[in-house]
């Protein structure tokens, strides 16, 4: 029954022509005539309205009823697939002064199905082409491409450093900010993953930022630093986002770097400024006191002996007076030089103010050593002087206190040392004194 069914549905053109005009493909039955010339004999409405062709087309040669530029096209397929003796399929794209219903685009994509029909004796008696409308699909390929294009300059075009990482925690794509200012390219970052950008004492940090991506955190304004191709040391505020697929889970992060190094360097600058004496460049009272609190900490872990010496420059209002504070200043920077090179490495000089300096003498094993350093100091100090062409004589009184690990706090270190630095200038200067503490003898 079903069959018979089916052989009156192909007796009847008139349902033949309604499926085909219902059709939202083209499709051109063209006949190949003994001449080989071609002529259509079939057409449904959609390929008649594409060309404005009417039935008065049907069996002249298809040059006469079709635009040159699309005659060119189809007499060219067309005999391909005679050739090739099987079915063609390809994509052109076509100018029409009358574009299909519903079509604003004079300028219409089209996908060409185009299959040869055999006689018996293997001519080719006709070609069915069936033609889809593919301009739509093509329009929003094309605006994805052109969002594609202006993401990809906005990418490459901002000055901070982008990369994308995937969910394997591999660096996939970079911009060209991260090609120029760390030196890798995507193209070598795929290709040996054993490339870091990270230094090993942040290894922990990055790990932990990761996790917080994953769990759908944008972690921003995180400071950090990343090595170059070169080996450089970059500080970077860095920010970073996630990425999902399309199934919602989690697929890599999205990482910005904005550079930092000046503002750093500029940050360390101040600090050094803060902590240290402008004139001699050795270290002030406050950052003095913050490595006595450390080293008397340890002190008390190690049950070592700490030395705090206090000295001047004996006389040093005379010579200001005398050769004016330039000279006074160059004075200044020598005697701190050379009371430098007088203590041990791991010492620790600074200036107070005016001609008052401090020195931190930890890890003592004997309390004899102060007086060896204390010995030093003064003969550094004998060597000549030339001040303004003068041959001058600069000597030093010292006060010395030592860390008892009892009940001795930061300021009486100090205040100890200048006791004993007050009695040296009392028993004629250019000496040292050891502070003897009352209460202990």
């Amino acid at each position: 029954m079903a069959e018979k069914y089916s052989l009156e549905i192909l007796s009847r053109p008139d349902l033949f022509y309604q499926l085909i005009n219902n059709m939202t493909d083209l499709v051109f039955l063209t006949k190949v005539n003994p001449d080989k010339s071609l002529s259509y004999v079939v057409l449904n409405e959609p390929a008649k309205d594409l060309y404005g062709l009417t039935n008065e087309s049907f069996g002249k040669p298809i040059q006469e009823v079709l635009p040159k530029n699309a005659y060119d096209i189809v007499k060219r397929k067309y005999h391909e697939a005679m050739e090739k003796k099987k079915p063609i399929k390809y994509e052109d794209m076509v100018r029409v002064s009358n574009p299909p219903q519903n079509s604003k685009n004079e300028v219409i994509y089209w996908e060409s199905t185009i299959t040869p029909v055999f006689n018996q004796d293997g001519e080719c008696t006709h070609l069915l082409a069936i033609v889809r409308n593919l301009t739509e699909q093509r329009e929003k390929e094309n605006e994805i491409q052109r969002i594609k294009e202006r993401l990809e300059l906005v990418w490459n075009s901002v000055a901070d450093v982008m990369f994308t990482f995937d969910k394997n925690e591999n660096i996939v794509s970079v911009n060209r900010a991260f090609e120029k200012l760390l030196g890798w390219s995507a193209e070598e970052l795929a290709k040996d993953k054993s490339i870091s950008i990270i230094p090993e004492e942040d290894r922990e940090d990055i790990r932990k930022i990761i996790d917080r991506v994953k769990s759908g955190e944008t972690v921003t304004s995180h400071e950090v630093k990343r090595i170059t191709k070169s080996g450089e040391v970059i500080y970077f505020l860095g920010s970073f986002s996630p990425l999902y697929a399309q199934n919602g889970n989690w697929d890599g992060g999205v990482v910005a770097y904005k550079d930092i190094t000046e503002r750093k360097k500029y940050e360390d600058k101040l600090k050094e400024l803060a902590l240290h004496d402008p004139l001699t460049g050795f270290p002030n009272r406050t950052y003095f006191s913050q490595c006595l609190k450390i080293e008397m900490e340890k002190a008390k872990r190690t049950k070592m002996l700490l030395s705090v010496f206090a000295l001047d420059i004996d006389h040093f209002k005379e010579i200001n007076d005398t050769y004016g504070h330039d000279i006074g200043d160059e004075v200044l920077k020598e005697f701190a030089k050379r009371v430098k090179s007088s203590i041990r490495k791991n010492d620790f000089l600074a200036r107070i103010g005016g001609d008052e300096f401090v020195i931190l003498i930890p890890e003592l094993t004997e309390k004899t050593m102060v007086i060896e350093i204390a010995d030093r100091i003064h003969k550094s100090l004998r060597d000549e002087w030339i001040i303004a062409n003068e041959k001058v004589k600069i000597t030093s009184s010292i006060g010395i206190s030592l860390y008892n690990q009892l009940d001795t706090e930061e300021k009486t270190l100090f205040k100890n040392a200048d006791l004993a630095l007050y009695e040296a200038k009392k028993k004629g200067r250019n000496n040292y004194q050891i502070y003897n503490n009352p209460k202990t003898g």
